[in-house]
């Protein structure tokens, strides 16, 4: 027993240590977190001034170079948000321990009392009243067997509101950790899209064959290309009448976790860049974020063939509805395949230069479709979540 109460006064010691060290941590950390989100909004300020700009090869370089350098602060961004959860998971660790010592001392007394009690309770109130030596000490006998009963009740009630407590910390603990892992999965997606950037970077620096006048033709070539891959996709989206699949429903959940839209729906500088009309939202993600369905649906085309060429998936939600994911760097599904709500049917991509991306993008993105009936609809108008 003594070893046991030693062994829990140390813990009590060095929790009590621990926890002011984790709470300057934590706010060391926040205030990282801070610098560093500060950094990003500037840094996503000159991507966004530069993306502005003509679409040349050297702009194209100089995006490029803007978006490394976001990449490298995001990934540091991850990297303080997962000291941040490591350490408010110690705070939590040592908030455990520290509630265990009191269940622990909570029991020793509410076992004192029991014991207590029940040796008392063994004689009846007549033993008590004939083992007392007058009225007055009868009384007393009385009174501190009540003191014992009511120190139990308080015990109880103490360890009801602790076990409670406990229960708390643990889904706390449960939530950091699962927080901690999407954390992690983050930023290794991060630092994948961020060294396909500098794959890419390098390869247009390395090509010596392609001048700013090749570069426009294959500009050129490729809005010539979309106009028909377009055309393509509202006759299809035109022709789309599979069933009752989600019937009388238009609500979609986002296909992708960013909500960072970077052009929208007939985006007025997407038209002045390329002279497109923009049938879509752009959303900013990592290279090789895995898109899911938005809700259930049919396979109704897939265009990829493991080139550089523009890629996409279209899906064929019913009631006329389809959706369409363009710049994909990977297909997970075939034409004609039924795929449920949040199963993953590709890889976004987008990156100038990779697989699937073509010619029209300026870096990593989801580009994401809704027809209607034949008609494109802006997409903010049906996501929900």
């Amino acid at each position: 027993m003594k070893r046991v109460v030693t062994w829990l006064m140390i813990v009590a010691v060095t929790v009590a240590g621990f926890t002011p060290a984790f709470a300057d941590l934590l706010s060391d950390k926040t205030q990282e977190l801070k610098k560093l989100r500060d950094q990003i909004e500037e840094q996503q300020k000159q991507l966004d001034s530069v993306r502005k700009r003509k679409t040349t090869l050297q702009n194209q370089l100089d995006i490029l170079d803007k978006q490394i350098k976001l990449g490298e602060l995001q990934i540091q961004a991850l990297s303080g948000q997962i000291d941040w959860v490591n350490a408010d998971m110690g705070r939590i660790n040592g908030e455990l321990v520290a509630a265990e010592i009191q269940m622990y001392e909570k029991k020793q007394v509410l076992r004192e009392a029991i014991k207590e009690a029940y040796t008392r309770n063994r004689s009846g109130v007549i033993e008590v009243l004939l083992g007392s030596h007058d009225l007055s000490d009868f009384i007393s006998q009385i009174e501190y067997i009540t003191t014992i009963e009511g120190r139990i009740t308080n015990s109880i009630s103490v360890l009801q509101t602790l076990n409670e407590e406990l229960k708390g910390k643990k889904s706390e603990l449960e939530a950091a950790d699962k927080q901690l892992k999407e954390l992690q999965a983050a930023r290794a997606l991060e630092q994948n899209s961020l060294n396909v950037q500098a794959q890419a970077k390098e390869s247009i620096l390395h090509d010596t064959k392609l001048t700013e006048a090749e570069y426009q033709k294959k500009i050129e070539a490729s809005v010539l290309e979309q106009q028909k891959l377009e055309n393509d996709i509202a006759r299809l989206a035109a022709g789309s009448r599979r069933g009752v699949l989600n019937q009388g429903k238009y609500s979609l959940l986002w296909p992708i976790p960013s909500r960072m839209i970077t052009a929208g729906f007939h985006d007025d500088e997407y038209y002045g860049h390329f002279k497109l009309v923009h049938n879509a939202i752009d959303i900013a993600t990592p290279q090789g974020t895995p898109i899911r369905a938005p809700a259930d649906a049919y396979v109704l085309k897939v265009r990829f063939d493991g080139t550089t060429s523009y890629s996409y998936i279209m899906l064929d939600h019913g009631n006329g509805m389809v959706t369409v994911y363009g710049h994909v760097s990977g297909v997970s599904v075939t034409t004609g395949q039924f795929v449920p709500v949040g199963s993953v049917i590709g890889s976004t991509g987008a990156t100038p230069g990779t697989v699937g991306a073509g010619w029209l993008t300026t870096g990593p993105h989801l580009h994401f479709e809704v027809w209607l009936n034949g008609q494109a609809r802006n997409p903010l108008e049906y996501l929900a979540g």
